[in-house]
């Protein structure tokens, strides 16, 4: 942006806000604002007006129209106004111009440039400074001090928010605005089920409803004491980009109003104030906004889900939206068809079930039974195969399992060493061994001194119930057939295993981390085998000058540096 239109911007705003007959620039500014090709004079434009019109209603320069019926009224009876009336009249009328730039451009889906981000996130912040500055000086009842948030206004934000595709940054900024508890309660007051009513449902706006309810702060009980980030944290940082300058002061301004806000550590407000607000009024009672988000998040499950977005709600599930649930248990019967369906689905909906048996006493007696069919070498080919392990680690922490339970996860998962993946041995093999000092009665199968041939091996790995598939009359052998193994360090994690000399379990994050085929190669070529000699083919050269080749070191011909 030149320094000559910045100043002209500048200009402009200071003579509007100093004189109302100036104000007939803002249609200028207005212009400079529809210009969403000038990255930065338009942000910089929508700031200077969403300040205009801050400093009009704050000066009583300008008055609100108390609802939209007494502004039809004007606008039929425009010929008989006076000239103060008529200028009322055309301020509303170029406010309404700038909501109604700032929603189109919420809702633009056309533009993917990574530049128009700002003009987004420019938008998002002047429609809730809208937002506020209507609550604070438009009096319902002008006897009564009195104030309400434009539900209107706020519903067609969240419309526009919601219908395109949701950026990082414009989800980051939503996060900041549902942090105060006059903006969250309405945001899901709406979303409850007004917002489907109105609005023909697409697969873009069920993920950003997922999207939203999953940053959305102030719901869990822990989190009561994590103060909420002040707009100075990230808010300049948003309206900063791409090199966009002239919003220090707008960025003072917020976060002025954000610290006079904080009315105590449990409760802020955006908007109303506190003395304003009954005393067992919902908006300030996090127990009722709980309620809330848990209604609108039941209503969202009752429709038609994609797979992969059904993938991603199950992943969220146990972190992001169970905890900020009144009634989890609501959610039993969704995660038990889930957990039934097998396959991928299974493996993802196993956190949030467990959390409700363990937490909210949700009784599923087949649980370990499920658990233990969807163990098979085909998770290795997912990439929620740690996710899975991880899980598996924690539901057989209890030492109070029986042997029999326990034992037969361990046969099974050594049946699958046979097929998994090189690259997961080491994982698979630490993770048995964790078990067998977990629970020592299941160390006979490494003790096992019943002679049977392997082809006679008494355990069904068909069996499909863990009780039934005589694994304690098993062996390891699956383990013992690894000793020789091509991977040096397989054979050596098997050693470990066989002769069970440590009592204490390997931590698994580190086998985690390294279970790809990258690390292997990497093992490899870094041990004393890249280095030794070894056979390659070749043809042999028959001139003299050649005979230097033959006097090299071979590992010097085949080793990667």
């Amino acid at each position: 942006m030149s320094s000559n239109l910045s100043q002209k911007i500048d200009d402009l705003t200071n003579q509007i806000i100093k004189n109302k007959k100036h104000s007939n620039s803002i249609v200028d500014l207005l212009k400079y604002a529809s210009d969403s090709k000038k990255i930065q004079v338009c942000v910089k434009s929508i700031n200077s007006l969403c300040s205009i019109y801050g400093s009009y209603l704050k000066d009583g320069k300008f008055a609100l129209f108390k609802n939209q019926s007494e502004f039809d009224m004007f606008e039929k009876n425009v010929k008989n106004l006076n000239s103060d009336e008529k200028y009322r009249l055309w301020m509303h009328q170029r406010l309404n111009d700038l909501k109604q730039l700032l929603l189109d451009y919420l809702k633009n889906d056309t533009t993917k440039s990574p530049k128009f981000a700002s003009v987004k996130i420019a938008s998002l912040n002047g429609l809730f400074e809208l937002v506020k500055n209507e609550t604070i000086y438009k009096k319902v009842d002008e006897n009564e001090e009195k104030h309400h948030i434009p539900q209107d206004l706020i519903e067609s934000l969240v419309d526009a928010v919601l219908k395109t595709e949701m950026e990082d940054k414009l989800l980051k900024r939503m996060k900041y605005y549902m942090s105060f508890n006059d903006l969250r309660y309405f945001v899901l007051k709406y979303l409850t089920v007004e917002f489907y009513k109105k609005n023909n449902i697409t697969e873009t706006i069920l993920e950003n409803i997922l999207n939203l309810f999953s940053v959305t702060p102030g719901l869990v009980k822990e989190e009561k004491k994590k103060p909420i980030p002040k707009p100075s944290d990230d808010l300049d940082m948003d309206l900063d980009l791409n090199g966009i300058d002239g919003d220090s002061k707008k960025n003072d301004e917020l976060k002025t109003e954000s610290e006079n806000s904080e009315e105590s550590d449990d409760i802020k407000l955006f908007a109303l104030k506190k003395q304003n607000l009954v005393a067992n009024s919902k908006i300030i009672q996090q127990d009722a906004h709980r309620k809330l988000f848990n209604d609108c998040f039941v209503n969202f499950l009752k429709h038609q889900l994609s797979p992969n977005l059904y993938k991603k709600l199950l992943i969220k599930l146990p972190e992001k939206l169970i905890p900020k649930m009144t009634n989890p248990l609501m959610l039993a019967d969704f995660l038990t068809n889930s957990y039934n369906s097998g396959g991928l689905i299974s493996v993802l909906a196993l956190n949030s079930l467990f959390i409700l048996i363990s937490s909210y006493n949700l009784e599923y007696p087949n649980f370990y039974q499920k658990v233990y069919q969807l163990l098979d070498s085909a998770i290795f080919n997912t990439k929620y195969k740690d996710r899975f392990f991880q899980l598996l680690d924690m539901f057989l922490l209890s030492t109070h399992l029986s042997s029999v339970l326990v034992g037969a996860f361990i046969k099974k998962l050594s049946r699958m060493t046979l097929t998994c993946p090189p690259a997961d041995l080491k994982f698979l093999i630490m993770f048995i061994y964790n078990l067998l000092i977990r629970h020592p009665n299941c160390k006979i199968l490494i003790h096992n001194k019943s002679k049977v041939e392997v082809l006679e091996d008494p355990f069904d790995v068909n069996c499909m119930d863990y009780n039934k598939c005589n694994a304690l009359k098993s062996s390891l052998w699956e383990i013992q057939s690894l000793k020789k193994h091509y991977c040096a360090y397989v054979s050596k994690e098997v050693e470990k295993l066989t002769s069970l000399s440590q009592t204490i379990e390997f931590p698994l994050d580190d086998a985690f981390e390294n279970n790809s085929y990258e690390s292997l190669i990497e093992i490899e070529l870094d041990s004393n085998k890249a280095t030794a000699n070894c056979a390659i083919n070749y043809s042999i050269c028959l001139h003299e000058k050649d005979k230097e080749f033959f006097d090299r070191n071979v590992s010097s011909l085949v080793r990667i540096n």
